[in-house]
């Protein structure tokens, strides 16, 4: 029987997290990861002071026992701290799963829909800073699909007059046949936003993400009824109950969580399993700092999934792929993952100890 012998975190910078657990089998490991914007300190403290005295001694290959007991064996569940803690461990298991029989993560889970993966590029400009030039350089590398999101004034009218010349000068620039989304990160009470949406519908926007906030969730089935915008949602799911009732009511037609929030690789490949009966799709979130390792994962499910939209994505810092080998290759706009057992990744310690510190 291999059981879990040592887990181990990195701290790097303001966000990510690096998790590796040690098995007692000599020499085979895992990682994961998980960013918490600004509290990945409490993820840390999650994994060292709760988890590890937990999960130490347990067979690595029960994940989903893994997963569930973590969950349940305290009162308190599915906060974010503890559901990216648990995320990163679950990536790690994973990881481990592949490197013990040889086979990537993909292939444990039913193998390839698809052979490689489109890429959702997130640009933050303005008209006036830089924006169509943005968009017109991924375009010679071969992006497709852009998640637009300039810097907004927060005052109903002024943001619906802001985003709709948004919109109305790409469609001009770049015509029909390149897909722009736009998050409006719930910024709008839910009627100021809904007139904003019904403004942008002539310009076929490929999503809206996040017309309202988390709490204002049962606003997204009114919205369904009046437009037919594609709506996304999900970049801030923590708790099931958050996504059990808006899936099969329809009100909503892309997911977009985060695989390191939402509770992990496991939880994240039953949602996808979820939605598809209903023609949902999934768009994996993945913030500008998040790790790697995140991302790769999120990507395998995407390979999985037969109702895989385009995965955000954006390129590493150079200490960070010092630290991380085994990354996708992007080209034309396409992300291709290695076939190597587990993620695929290679990680060197000494530079992730150096970026710690």
């Amino acid at each position: 029987m291999t059981t879990i012998k040592k887990i181990s975190t990195y701290l790097l910078g303001q966000d990510q997290i690096f998790v590796k657990i040690e098995s007692s089998e000599p020499g085979l490991i895992g990682w994961g990861s998980a960013a918490f914007a600004g509290h990945h300190k409490l993820i840390a403290i999650s994994v060292d002071n709760y988890l590890t005295d937990f999960l130490l001694g347990k067979e690595l290959t029960d994940i989903e026992d893994i997963w569930q007991t973590s969950q349940v064996q305290s009162s308190w569940r599915n906060d974010p701290a503890l559901n990216c803690a648990l995320s990163a461990i679950d990536q790690a298991l994973w990881d481990i799963k592949g490197k013990e029989v040889g086979k990537s993560v993909v292939d444990l889970i039913g193998g390839r829909a698809r052979k490689a993966v489109p890429v959702l590029t997130k640009i933050e400009k303005n008209l006036d800073s830089g924006l169509v030039a943005e968009v017109a350089k991924f375009r010679k590398e071969g992006i497709q699909y852009f998640l637009i999101n300039p810097k907004m004034d927060s005052k109903a009218v002024t943001y619906g007059k802001q985003i709709v010349e948004v919109f109305s000068k790409l469609r001009s620039e770049f015509g029909e046949e390149v897909y722009f989304a736009h998050d409006f990160d719930g910024r709008l009470a839910p009627t100021e936003a809904l007139a904003v949406v019904k403004r942008l519908e002539e310009f076929h926007p490929f999503f809206l993400e996040d017309v309202f906030p988390p709490e204002h969730i049962d606003w997204h089935l009114a919205m369904r009824m009046q437009t037919k915008v594609p709506i996304a949602t999900g970049k801030r799911f923590v708790n099931p109950h958050e996504w059990l009732n808006i899936i099969p009511q329809m009100a909503i037609d892309i997911l977009r969580c985060n695989v390191g929030a939402i509770g992990g690789f496991s939880q994240a490949l039953k949602i996808g399993h979820y939605a598809a009966p209903i023609s949902i799709r999934t768009s994996w979130s993945a913030g500008q700092l998040q790790s790697p390792i995140e991302s790769v994962a999120s990507g395998h499910l995407s390979l999985n999934l037969l109702l895989s939209g385009p995965q955000e994505w954006h390129q590493p810092s150079s200490e960070i792929t010092d630290a991380v080998g085994g990354l996708p290759e992007l080209k034309n706009g396409y992300l291709y993952f290695n076939v190597k057992p587990g993620f695929g990744l290679e990680i060197s310690e000494r530079a992730l100890t150096l970026l710690s510190n």
